[in-house]
C-alpha cells in the first residue's frame, strides 16, 4: 500500500516477506544505534541471518503474529508488528512494537503504522493490544494516545540506560 508522509514523500507499507531478511537485519542494527527506547544496546543486537529468517517464517505462518515493513524506495525505514499467544486464555491479547528510523520521525509514519496494526489485529480476531513505552518518550506516547491507547499502569525502574533507571508506561487499547 502506498502512503504519503507529511513531507510529501511517498512510501510503501506491506507485510514482511522472507526476502526482507537482510534488510531487516541491517535496519535493526541502525535503529538500535539511533535510539535508547528499544530493549537492547546496539552491541546486543546479534541476530544471525538464519535466526532472522526463522523469525520471519514464524511470523508469516502465524495466526497470532503480524509484521509490517515500511519502505522509502529500497530502504527499509520502519518495522511494526504484534505478537500474541496461541494459548486459549491469552489468544485475545497481543503485544505491539514499532520502530522508525530517526530520519523519518515526526512525518506521520508512526500513526499510519499504528492504525494499520490496529486493523490487522482486528482482522486476526484480537480484542486487546498492549505495549510498553519509556515514560520519557512523549512523542511515542502521543502517537499511541492518538490511536486510542490508554495508560494502564507503570513499572518503576524497568529500564536502565545511560546509568539511570527509567519507568515504563503500560498502555493498551481494547478493540
Amino acid at each position: 500500500m502506498k502512503f504519503t508522509l507529511k513531507d510529501g514523500k511517498e512510501i510503501v507499507i506491506r507485510e514482511i516477506i522472507l526476502e526482507d531478511t537482510q534488510n531487516a537485519l541491517d535496519y535493526m542494527a541502525i535503529v538500535n544505534s539511533e535510539t535508547k527506547n528499544l530493549s537492547r544496546e546496539p552491541e546486543e543486537w546479534n541476530m544471525t541471518f538464519e535466526n532472522e529468517q526463522s523469525f520471519i517464517k514464524k511470523v508469516m505462518n502465524s495466526k497470532d503474529d503480524y509484521m509490517l515493513t515500511a519502505w522509502d524506495g529500497e530502504l527499509l525505514i520502519a518495522l511494526a508488528g504484534f505478537h500474541g499467544s496461541s494459548l486459549q486464555r491469552l489468544r485475545h491479547r497481543s503485544n505491539l512494537g514499532i520502530s522508525v528510523l530517526k530520519k523519518y520521525h515526526n512525518l506521520g509514519l508512526g500513526t499510519i503504522l499504528m492504525e494499520l496494526l490496529v486493523e490487522g489485529a482486528k482482522d486476526y480476531g484480537k480484542k486487546y493490544l498492549e505495549l510498553e513505552v519509556r515514560i520519557d518518550n512523549p512523542n511515542a506516547i502521543h502517537v499511541y494516545e492518538k490511536v486510542g491507547f490508554v495508560e494502564e499502569g507503570r513499572k518503576k525502574e524497568a529500564f536502565f540506560v545511560d546509568g539511570k533507571y527509567v519507568d515504563l508506561l503500560f498502555m493498551a487499547k481494547k478493540l
